[in-house]
């Protein structure tokens, strides 16, 4: 695989004139680059009199009279060229040594087409790995890609996608680097930023400053509410009355919040859908409750605002509050303290194993973290560790769980007591992004020499390979087969293809891998594959062979799609992994792999 990156060109040229009228030569000197210069001053030839000595000549001796006096030089001149402005697309926050991809990230990409994916981007996606790539794709300071330019700009439509991601002060940061300007895009992610954030008045006086600018409903509709909540309920009332007379706006729950807000009504609001940022605002304003549809939102920047409702039923509250932590805009330490809000009777945590089975949902698995809080005995937390990671995973959300729970493993040291939990402990330590921790628990069953321990360590050697990159555990072809066969024997469900998923994650990363045990696994049925689009999957390729590090980003975040690494085909998952480390993202791959595997099961 080649890969070639642009040299900038640096030009410096002097130009000397002559001290005195007798000199004749005037020289230009110049660095020369790697391109042909351009030059900015006559040639040295072109700068020479008729009549003045050249270089292959020597100059004849001065003579003591002159009969005139002698020919004054022209002054040199230079052609200066208007610097190019500045496109304001190229703002950002992020250089390469705070994690930023380069000024030149957008290098070959053509600038319609960033502007046509940039807003398909994923941001509720459960991957923190994705979530991380595409803050620093968004924040990245970079020339902005060849192409015309269009409204909105590049950087509004990335300022649109921080705000759905729930990157609050990534928002902040974006805007006070760019360029200043009205642009209505900017303004309302502002103001919807602020409603989210629980800011009504920073929101407010944003509508203020463009409402006479901005004609569209949602300005009208967000002035109204301000104007309600200011005390200027009459003037809102007769604003919302003519609204509701525009037979082009039909919003039956903002004309329902507004007759709450006023005192109208007492009707419960009956909003199907997830709610907008407008929408609870007003339902914060009006003190209702969230609607059981806020924890479906697919806006990140929703999930994260309804997790801190601390008015919310819990359920939605958790429910949310989960989806947030696995798109990365929720700290697992939030969703800790939200479990822990939850009240339950004390009978209900002396009994938490079997309470948290007959819930079977949100409320049990935040039944179960407090229980393991309690527990100060290392093999009754263990227990109760165990049953919750069994219950998440039944409900999707396992990553989620490892995380929230992993310190309490802190806690815990690897013992013959507790051999039986190595494989949840480590596996959930690596997910975690704990791996000197996790490793311990590796290296324990690995040390120890009865049958129990080295079936564990073989079920949690897949993980451990791909967390390894101080090459500290044994991988050659008796490991491959060893662990192939543990697999079919314990998990006879779908073994083949989580097994081709981890030689396939193995061979994206650079591990050799077993071609026999490969071999084994073709099947010559088409299984049926969720995949991009092929355009999508060529593009990456070719943006990967080209080393177009913004490029082959965008392309993979994509091709993931909005159910991450665990949701996408092992084919996908193996190409992301290899487009990704062979762009320099190296660690990025080998955590988005992780990612992959414990999400397919491994």
């Amino acid at each position: 695989m080649t890969s070639s990156r642009l040299k900038r060109v640096f030009l410096c040229v002097a130009v000397a004139g002559a001290a005195a009228a007798a000199q004749a030569n005037l020289r230009a000197e110049t660095v020369t680059p790697v391109a042909p210069p351009v030059r900015l001053a006559p040639s040295p030839k072109a700068a020479v009199q008729p009549g003045t000595p050249s270089a292959a000549q020597p100059a004849a001796p001065a003579a003591t009279t002159f009969k005139s006096p002698p020919p004054l030089m022209p002054e040199p001149t230079v052609q200066v060229s208007p610097l190019q402005a500045i496109d304001p697309d190229s703002a950002g926050v992020l250089d390469q040594s705070k994690g930023g991809f380069g000024v030149d990230m957008w290098a070959g990409a053509s600038r319609a087409l960033v502007q046509r994916l940039l807003p398909q981007l994923p941001a509720a996606a459960p991957s923190p790995v994705m979530h991380d790539l595409m803050r620093r794709l968004l924040l990245s300071v970079a020339t902005a890609p060849a192409g015309e330019r269009a409204e909105p700009g590049l950087v509004a439509l990335r300022i649109e996608r921080l705000a759905a991601m729930g990157d609050v002060d990534g928002v902040k940061d974006l805007l006070a680097a760019a360029p200043k300007g009205t642009d209505e895009a900017l303004s309302r992610t502002r103001v919807e930023s602020n409603f989210l954030a629980d800011d009504t008045k920073s929101a407010c006086d944003e509508v203020e400053k463009n409402i006479a600018q901005y004609p569209a409903a949602y300005w009208q509709k967000a002035f109204a509410f301000c104007q309600a909540v200011g005390g200027e309920k009459e003037k809102a009332r007769l604003a919302v009355s003519l609204l509701r007379e525009a037979e082009a706006d039909k919003d039956p729950a903002f004309f329902t919040l507004a007759g709450v807000l006023f005192g109208d009504s007492k009707k419960k609001v009956d909003i199907a859908n997830a709610p907008t940022a407008l929408e609870i605002a007003m339902l914060r304003a009006a003190k209702q409750p969230l609607p059981a549809a806020a924890a479906d939102s697919d806006n990140a920047a929703v999930l994260k605002a309804v997790a801190a409702y601390a008015d919310a039923d819990p359920v939605i509250r958790i429910k949310a509050a989960e989806r947030a932590e696995a798109a990365g805009v929720l700290p697992a330490n939030e969703l800790a303290k939200i479990y822990s809000d939850v009240s339950f009777k004390p009978e209900e945590i002396d009994n938490a194993l079997s309470e948290a089975e007959k819930d079977g949902g949100p409320r049990g698995r935040a039944l179960l973290y407090q229980a393991a809080v309690k527990q100060g005995v290392s093999s009754a937390r263990a227990e109760v560790l165990q049953a919750a990671w069994k219950m998440a995973r039944k409900a999707g959300v396992y990553e989620t769980s490892a995380r929230v729970n992993a310190p309490l493993l802190f806690e815990l040291t690897p013992s013959s007591e507790l051999t039986w939990f190595a494989a949840e402990a480590g596996r959930a330590l690596f997910v975690a992004n704990e791996p000197s921790r996790a490793f311990a628990w590796y290296d324990f069953v690995a040390g120890a020499h009865d049958t129990d321990a080295q079936k564990i360590q073989t079920q949690l050697w897949p993980v451990a390979v791909l967390s390894d990159t101080e090459k500290h555990v044994t991988v050659n072809d008796d490991a491959v087969k060893q662990w192939l066969a543990a697999e079919k024997e314990l998990n006879a469900d779908g073994w083949q293809e989580r097994a081709a998923l981890l030689l396939g994650l193995m061979n994206a990363l650079g591990e050799a891998t077993d071609s026999a045990a490969r071999d084994s696994l073709i099947d010559a049925a088409h299984a049926q594959t969720d995949m991009p689009g092929l355009a999508l999957w060529i593009s990456l390729g070719q943006a990967t062979d080209d080393n177009h590090i913004g490029e082959t980003v965008l392309l993979s975040m994509l091709a993931l799609g909005p159910a991450g690494p665990g949701g996408a085909s092992a084919i996908v998952d193996q190409g992301v992994v290899a487009s990704l480390a062979a762009v320099g993202l190296g660690d990025e791959a080998r955590r988005l792999a992780i990612e992959a595997a414990v999400g397919h099961g491994l």
